[in-house]
């Protein structure tokens, strides 16, 4: 198995383009131009340890964070004190959360009305 090393990734992009995060927040289900496509593809090709996940509480009424383990079998890990109450702001926190992780810079855009 080839490790994964972020550093050597083909794809580099500039995390300060927060048009792009604009993009996604008015339009989380997509479509995506080529530019973000690129970006999501990549921030959910990385190493399965520490990848932020959801979980369903309560179906369409409360969704918990969770980390996965990297191990197979394992239960993903609690995220505590975070809970959601829909899928749309689950997933806007988690790309925050993933964008921050890829390059190092938060988003500083105002989350949406959801």
């Amino acid at each position: 198995m080839i490790p994964y090393d972020s550093n050597s990734a083909i794809l580099q992009f500039d995390g300060n383009r927060m048009d792009l995060v604009i993009e996604y927040r008015n339009n989380i289900r997509g479509p995506y131009s080529l530019a973000l496509q690129q970006i999501l593809d990549k921030m959910r090709t990385t190493p399965l340890k520490g990848r932020f996940v959801i979980l369903i509480k309560k179906p369409f009424k409360e969704f918990q964070l969770a980390q996965l383990s990297g191990i197979r079998g394992r239960n993903p890990e609690i995220v505590k004190g975070v809970i959601y109450k829909s899928i749309a702001e689950a997933e806007w926190d988690i790309f925050k959360r993933r964008w921050f992780l890829l390059t190092g810079i938060k988003v500083t855009v105002e989350d949406p009305k959801l």
